[in-house]
């Protein structure tokens, strides 16, 4: 079954525990998911920050060197939220399914604003719609940013010190 996506950014599709490429069709984002014997596609959509990995720090510093101290290389995301969605679709339906993804949360009220929708016209069970916010990824960021200019006065600071 096609599914089109909306505003995808760097969400991961499964289905039955295989990750679902994401195709283009002129200028559209779809994945191609399988149906169940039942008639419908149960599709598990994850987003993780690029911080949260394991081995971050080593991208971090290849990327903070490659890109000359830093200075050209283009900063992390500051949306430090994880989402890790389940959705059910109606199978067997003619018409095009769309998915879209919203990258908002409202801090102010504390109401969770739901991450992934569907078009109106499908039927769909959504569990868990609502980003997450990942502490590890925030604080990594942080101390990125720290460690990042500490270095880069140190080296002022020493080539400074070489030339005089």
């Amino acid at each position: 079954m096609k599914i089109f996506v909306i505003n995808r950014a760097d969400v991961l599709f499964f289905s039955n525990g295989k990750k679902l490429n994401v195709q283009k069709e002129n200028g559209r984002e779809f994945i191609d998911a399988p149906l169940s014997p039942d008639g419908t596609v149960v599709l598990r959509a994850i987003r993780r920050p690029e911080l949260s990995h394991r081995n971050w720090w080593l991208y971090a510093a290849f990327f903070w060197i490659i890109g000359i101290l830093g200075l050209f290389t283009p900063g992390y995301s500051r949306f430090d939220y994880a989402l890790d969605c389940s959705i059910t679709l109606g199978g067997r339906q003619m018409q095009e399914v769309w998915i879209r993804f919203n990258h908002f949360v409202n801090k102010k009220t504390g109401i969770p604003v739901p991450a992934v929708t569907v078009s109106e016209w499908t039927i769909a069970r959504i569990d868990n719609a609502a980003y997450i916010l990942d502490k590890i990824s925030r604080r990594r960021r942080r101390i990125y940013k720290l460690v990042s200019w500490l270095i880069r006065i140190a080296v002022i600071v020493a080539v400074c010190l070489i030339v005089l």
